[in-house]
């Protein structure tokens, strides 16, 4: 808490006005060293929002928790279905997961691990295909294009290489996004 100053205060299980903060929930997979997340509430006057950070739908309590609260509107972190430690069961829960979500709540929009792979973007499609009803990534959310860097990395670094060293300097503060010259142009 030093390094954040004497100003920082826990919100881990606290409300305070319109926001409210779960307790701690799996940042996937409860029981792995992958630590855990908060969940976020805001009442917008009587309209709630929910803000389920990288839970990945992998968890059946943390789906209980958001659909408790009551939410109009969800945005989630969709599975990791790009990771290949992620086995059949764990794929079908959090597609089960998913679907309740989506039965539970006006609004779902999915991203994150999600949008990470292009199998994502079909499990997106075929999901809201599955529930009768569209189910968002943020872009569409956003009515804006999909971009999905992550899932054409391979490719982008093809066309858009890096110098060698170019990830270490710009995680020290050396080098800038600015440096490709996709931005620099």
């Amino acid at each position: 808490m030093d390094l954040l100053g004497p100003h920082f205060q826990v919100a881990e299980g606290l409300a305070d006005g319109p926001l409210r903060f779960s307790h701690a929930v799996p940042h996937g997979i409860g029981g792995l060293p992958f630590g855990s997340v908060m969940l976020t509430r805001v009442d917008l006057g009587g309209r709630v929002f929910v803000h389920a950070s990288d839970i990945q739908l992998l968890e059946t309590a943390t789906i209980d928790h958001i659909l408790d609260w009551a939410p109009h509107w969800v945005l989630a972190a969709g599975p990791p279905l790009y990771l290949g430690g992620l086995d059949a069961g764990q794929r079908a829960r959090a597609r089960a997961n998913a679907r309740r979500l989506a039965a539970g709540v006006g609004t779902l929009i999915l991203d994150h691990h999600l949008m990470r792979s292009l199998e994502g973007l079909d499990w997106l499609e075929s999901l809201s295909s599955e529930v009768g009803r569209r189910i968002y990534c943020a872009a569409d959310f956003m009515g804006r294009t999909r971009q999905l860097l992550e899932a054409r990395r391979r490719e982008l670094y093809a066309t858009m290489p890096v110098r060698a060293g170019w990830h270490v300097d710009y995680a020290r503060g050396l080098a800038k996004v600015e440096d490709f010259a996709l931005f620099g142009a």
